[in-house]
């Protein structure tokens, strides 16, 4: 593993560079330019990782802006109707399910065990 100098100049300039590109800077990145593998990179804890973290900038997702067309009202429609549906079959399930379990537990009340003899008198 390189020295801790060595390291912290190329996280610096691996954020630089990302920040002139506009990319996110990343460890693995950081890993390839030292060329040294994942495993080896988290196996010798260091000031490093708390050093680079703080420094790279937040992924950034685009704002997709929310458009009321009538597709998409048709399709929230559909989709309600659907969640109805499986709230329906999900009861009913349910329902299902319960009644099963009262009628095990009243056939389990019923049985009545029978001891089997046990020793050496058993065998044939």
């Amino acid at each position: 593993m390189p020295a801790t100098d060595t390291v912290r100049t190329s996280m610096d300039a691996l954020l630089a560079e990302a920040a002139a590109a506009g990319r996110r800077a990343t460890v693995t990145a950081v890993e390839r330019r030292l060329d040294v593998t994942h495993a080896t990179f988290y196996r010798h804890p260091r000031p490093d990782h708390r050093y680079f973290q703080p420094r790279v900038t937040p992924a950034s997702q685009p704002e997709i802006p929310f458009q009321d067309t009538e597709n998409g009202q048709n399709n929230l429609r559909r989709l309600r109707q659907e969640n109805a549906g499986l709230r329906r079959t999900l009861y009913l399930y349910e329902e299902v399910i319960r009644r099963l379990a009262v009628e095990n537990d009243a056939l389990r009340q019923r049985v009545t065990l029978i001891a089997l003899p046990t020793g050496e008198g058993w065998r044939r």
